[in-house]
């Protein structure tokens, strides 16, 4: 494997960890905030939602970038 790729599978693999350690996080909340019944869900959910929604929206562009390089690649060659 050249110095490019394991380069790109480095930061893969950063990205993917740190997207997904934060969405388990998000979860985490949502789901304490639905269980305790002190604290008020729809504040919780007001905060936590938009940031729930650009991690995904952050892994569907990894993916979709992922998937658009792929296919250039495999094109080119």
């Amino acid at each position: 494997m050249n110095e490019d790729k394991k380069l790109l599978h480095w930061i893969l693999k950063v990205t993917v960890g740190t997207l997904a350690s934060i969405t388990v996080a998000v979860v985490l909340v949502l789901l304490s905030g639905i269980f305790i019944e002190s604290v008020n869900n729809e504040d919780i959910f007001a905060i936590i939602s938009p940031a729930f929604n650009t991690v995904i929206g952050a892994f569907v562009g990894l993916l979709g970038g992922l998937s658009l390089g792929d296919n250039s690649n495999n094109q080119s060659n």
